[in-house]
């Protein structure tokens, strides 16, 4: 049999061609394989917990006298968070002028709010309207009414969970107002002007101190003298009388005492009077000009001793 040897050569070249290419083509896959980067992980965001968001906003005063004003509040809680929080007010406190103080106060919260818990659904807020009623009177017996102006701090104590542990705070506002006091009414002198038979004139001097650091205004200012108990006289003044802040205003009221319908012994015991025990009463209508209280109306009775002056 005749072997060529040429063929033979020429097929084991392409054979070891096609192994050789093979070989390369595998190494070339194992190394690009080896130098692909591996994929990134997925990144699972922290959570973050936001705290509560408090504020509370002074709104109004409203007051029918000097003596009781009731302070209006708004308390807004927010919540941006993506879950619900349970929240309780536990406690507030009251501070008037720098001093601490509950004596004077008393607070008007939601029921389902003070020292119950309640939520704050998530992506919301809520609001509460708080009113505090402030007795004048028994500030004024503590020292802590002055006279010019009032600065009333609220502070509101609440506590909710964060998803991890109890968080306490406390949210405040101060609200600043003038105050009103009443002005204060005298007498500084009777005096008998005329002794007739049918009538008997009488000069009232009368003291009005205002001690307010703005004016006053009194008007229909009406009022009645009795003397030793007995009714003397009365009258009214319609004209505006404006007293000056941190003044006293001094002056006269005359009165006429009618005897038609009196016996003659009232009138010689009036002439004849030397001292008398007074009760001078009535009211007047203030116009303060303060946004919260700009009238009112107040009373006076006063008693006392005066000597009566003939004129």
């Amino acid at each position: 049999m005749k072997i060529n040897i040429k063929n033979k050569l020429d097929r084991s070249i392409k054979k070891a061609f096609i192994v050789s290419t093979l070989i390369f083509f595998s190494m070339l896959t194992i190394f690009l394989s080896a130098c692909r980067s591996r994929p990134a992980e997925l990144e699972i965001p922290e959570f973050v917990f936001h705290p509560l968001r408090a504020e509370i906003s002074f709104d109004t005063i409203e007051a029918d006298t000097p003596e009781m004003l009731n302070l209006f509040f708004t308390l807004e809680l927010e919540n941006i968070n993506d879950m619900d929080i349970p929240v309780v007010i536990s406690s507030w406190e009251i501070e008037v002028n720098g001093s601490s103080t509950l004596t004077g106060f008393s607070s008007e919260f939601p029921n389902e709010v003070f020292n119950e818990a309640f939520i704050v659904e998530a992506h919301d807020s809520v609001l509460f309207p708080i009113t505090l009623e402030m007795n004048v009177p028994l500030l004024i017996n503590r020292g802590l009414a002055p006279q010019d102006e009032y600065e009333i701090r609220l502070i509101i104590n609440y506590e909710y969970f964060d998803n991890q542990s109890l968080q306490r705070t406390f949210v405040e506002e101060t609200a600043v107002f003038p105050g009103v006091v009443r002005p204060e009414f005298n007498i500084t002198a009777i005096a008998i002007l005329q002794a007739e038979l049918v009538n008997t004139g009488f000069r009232v001097g009368i003291s009005i101190q205002n001690d307010n650091p703005y004016p006053v205004e009194l008007a229909a200012f009406s009022y009645t003298l009795y003397g030793d108990g007995m009714l003397w006289a009365d009258g009214s003044e319609r004209n505006i009388i404006g007293i000056n802040g941190k003044t006293t205003l001094r002056g006269n009221i005359f009165l006429v005492m009618n005897f038609i319908d009196m016996s003659r012994s009232l009138l010689d015991q009036i002439i004849m009077l030397e001292d008398v025990n007074y009760r001078f009463t009535g009211e007047a209508v203030v116009h303060t000009g303060v946004y919260y209280l700009p009238s009112f109306v107040t009373d006076f009775d006063l008693r006392g001793y005066s000597v009566v002056l003939g004129e």
